[in-house]
């Protein structure tokens, strides 16, 4: 990564978690940029180098813990295998550290956006697959069923642990 990516990084991430904190308190369309830029202690001008929008800011986060925190496979520097039973747990891990946040996102409206994420960390993790191919269905059938049962472990205050929630879903979808 050069230097001027890293600099920004530490900024991105500032607001990235001041506006999580605020979503905490109000609802998403109570917060402005000038807020969530006062928040972070950046400028507006800071906040709009660095996002478009609000959108954007949570896009950059979901996106940042389903890279690093679930597809990155440290040992090869590429995406883990999506159905490796491992992939699952490592969601399952990252969403259960990430748990009031991820919750707080979904109950302020931020849920597609979520599953969204989920879906292109999965088409990556997927490898090429042709979109003529009825198996790339897979892949958002694994997204959607590893979604819902996310949100209602999360709810349920996550008492099954990662480990048996991704065999549940690798069970599911019919692996060993």
């Amino acid at each position: 990564m050069n230097p001027e990516k890293r600099e920004e990084e530490p900024i991105r991430h500032r607001i990235a978690y001041a506006y999580l904190e605020l979503l905490k308190k109000k609802d998403r369309d109570e917060i402005s940029i000038t807020e969530i830029a006062k928040a972070a202690g950046v400028s507006r001008m800071a906040f709009y180098r660095k996002f478009e929008t609000k959108w954007d800011v949570v896009d950059f986060y979901l996106g940042g813990i389903m890279h690093w925190e679930v597809a990155y496979d440290e040992r090869t520097g590429g995406d883990l295998n999506i159905w490796d039973v491992e992939y699952g747990v490592r969601f399952f891990r990252a969403m259960r550290e990430h748990r009031e946040n991820i919750l707080t996102l979904v109950d302020r409206g931020y849920a597609t956006l979520l599953l969204r994420v989920i879906n292109l960390t999965n088409e990556n993790a997927g490898g090429d697959m042709p979109s003529s191919s009825i198996e790339r269905y897979n892949l958002y059938f694994l997204a959607g069923a590893g979604f819902n049962a996310m949100l209602i472990w999360l709810r349920d205050g996550c008492k099954e642990s990662p480990e048996e929630m991704a065999q549940a879903l690798a069970k599911y979808m019919g692996s060993p």
